[in-house]
């Protein structure tokens, strides 16, 4: 059967809070109850594609996360995962509390029509070994 993946929200926390997370399958995690998420403003709807290479005989799982959004994201040395939700309600996690954290590329844009994009345009690129677990609630 197939659904449709459309990404409706997207939060961030500190993957400090992750402390205590475990794999409750190979598919699924089971997060602390104390994890604070901070929701993300954002334009709808963001893109995100995950993609499968061997590298060096080991298999790399590469998502991008890509969305538009109005807020700053205050990230200054602070390594942080995020929560991605579906419309189906299915929700998705980039990062964990260990090594590789995702990296973050924000695009400030001051165009020069006003027609054009004024957002800030956030590209999030995860490198595992897995595709992203299911978030168990």
């Amino acid at each position: 059967m197939k659904s449709i993946k459309i990404v409706k929200a997207v939060a961030y926390a500190f993957n400090t809070q992750l402390k205590g997370m475990y794999a409750a399958s190979t598919r699924s995690v089971r997060l602390p109850a104390e994890v604070e998420w901070h929701d993300v403003n954002i334009k709808p709807h963001p893109s995100m594609v995950s993609s499968t290479k061997n590298e060096d005989n080991n298999r790399v799982v590469t998502t991008t996360l890509k969305l538009f959004t109005p807020d700053d994201l205050l990230i200054r040395r602070r390594r942080l995962v995020f929560r991605v939700t579906l419309t189906d309600g299915r929700q998705y996690l980039l990062g964990s509390d260990e090594r590789p954290y995702p990296m973050i590329e924000i695009t400030e844009n001051c165009p020069d029509a006003i027609k054009d994009n004024h957002l800030n345009e956030v590209v999030i690129t995860y490198k595992s070994l897995h595709i992203p677990p299911y978030i168990m609630v």
